[in-house]
C-alpha cells in the first residue's frame, strides 16, 4: 500500500508534533491524509536519513513507534513444519504453512504485543475470522487450509500472531491506513492488511518445493544434511534463513526468512538478508512425512 504523491517536504520535514500525546493520536491531527512517498525508496533499517516515530514519514517505512524507540525494520516470515502426528491440523501435505510476519528490530531483538505505543488495538480470532471473512473470502479459505494450529479453530493462532506481532508495525498504524473500501473501518483494514501480508510473503517463499528440487522430500526414514538444507535455501530465497527443530530432536520444525524492506508492511519490496539466529538442529536433520493432512489446494 503506497500513498498518493504530494509535497516531498511534507513527507519528511513534518516530523514536529507535540511530545505529549499519543504518536497514533498526534499523526490522525496532523495527518489525515498521508503522503509519505520520498520514504519508500528507503530501505528499513538503513535509511539514510532519520526518520522519526511522529512523522507521517513513518507510515511508508517500517520506523520506531515512538520517539527514541528502536526501529523494526528486520521483518520475518516464519512458517511451521507440524508433523506432530496429535495435532488436529497439520496442514496440507508437501508444504509448510504459516507462522506469521514480525518485526525485529534492527539489533535482532524483538518487540511485542505493542498496542500501548502503536495504538493498534488487540482482537480475539472469531473478531480476525470475521473481518477476513467480511472482505475476502477466498482469503480466508486459503488461511483455513495453510495458516493452521494444533487445534480446530486455526484464528486462535491469528489472532495471538497479530496481538503479539502486529501491533508492532509502525506502517499498520490506524492513522496510516489509505481506506479504498466504502464502509471500511481503519481497524479492519490494519487486520486485512497484516493477514495479507502474511499470506503474500509466504507464497513468494515455498519452502519444500524448494528442496524438493534439490531432492530433499520429506522422509520417515531419511536424514539429511543440515548444510545442503541450508544452501538451496539461500540460493532460493536470496540469504540463510534459520532452520529450526523440535527441542532435543532432529526434526525441522519450522523456517524463519529474514529481510530488509521498503515502504510499508503491506506490499512491502524484500531485500532478504542472512538470520541473526544460529539453527538449534544438529548436523543430520529429518523431514518427516506428515500424516492427518488436509487436501492440498493451490498455493
Amino acid at each position: 500500500m503506497f500513498f498518493k504523491t504530494g509535497s516531498l517536504l511534507a513527507a519528511t520535514a513534518v516530523a514536529a508534533v507535540s511530545a505529549s500525546a499519543p504518536v497514533s493520536e498526534a499523526l490522525h491531527e496532523r495527518f489525515p491524509v498521508l503522503s509519505c512517498t520520498l520514504a519508500t525508496t528507503q530501505q528499513s533499517c538503513h535509511s539514510s536519513y532519520p526518520i522519526a516515530a511522529n512523522s507521517s514519514a513513518s507510515c511508508c517505512y517500517n520506523a520506531a513507534l515512538v520517539p527514541g524507540g528502536e526501529e523494526s525494520g528486520l521483518v520475518l516470515s516464519t512458517q511451521f513444519y507440524d508433523t506432530n502426528n496429535t495435532s488436529i491440523n497439520p496442514g496440507p501435505a508437501g508444504t509448510t504453512t504459516v507462522h506469521g510476519i514480525w518485526p525485529d528490530y534492527c539489533s535482532g531483538r524483538y518487540p511485542q504485543y505493542c498496542t500501548a505505543d502503536s495504538g493498534i488495538p488487540e482482537f480475539t480470532g472469531p473478531e480476525i475470522r470475521a473481518i477476513v471473512g467480511k472482505y475476502d473470502a477466498e482469503l480466508l479459505k486459503y488461511m483455513d487450509t495453510y495458516w493452521t494450529s494444533y487445534n480446530n479453530d486455526p484464528s486462535d493462532l491469528w489472532s495471538h500472531e497479530f496481538n503479539k506481532h502486529g501491533t508492532c508495525f509502525s506502517t499498520l498504524r490506524l492513522p496510516c491506513q489509505n481506506i479504498r473500501v466504502p464502509g471500511q473501518t481503519r481497524e479492519e483494514a490494519t487486520v486485512l492488511g497484516y493477514v495479507r501480508e502474511a499470506v503474500r510473503r509466504f507464497r513468494q517463499l515455498p519452502t519444500l518445493k524448494w528442496l524438493a528440487q534439490a531432492e530433499i522430500v520429506p522422509s520417515d526414514t531419511v536424514l539429511y544434511n543440515l548444510t545442503d538444507v541450508l544452501a538451496v535455501l539461500e540460493k532460493k530465497s536470496g540469504a540463510v534463513p534459520y532452520v529450526g527443530c523440535a527441542k532435543g530432536t532432529a526434526r525441522i520444525s519450522e523456517f524463519w526468512y529474514y529481510s530488509y524492506v521498503n515502504g510499508p508492511l503491506v506490499n512491502a519490496v524484500y531485500h532478504p538478508t542472512d538470520t541473526t539466529f544460529n539453527s538449534t538442529c544438529p548436523t543430520l536433520v529429518s523431514l518427516p512425512v506428515k500424516y492427518n493432512t488436509t487436501a492440498l489446494v493451490s498455493a
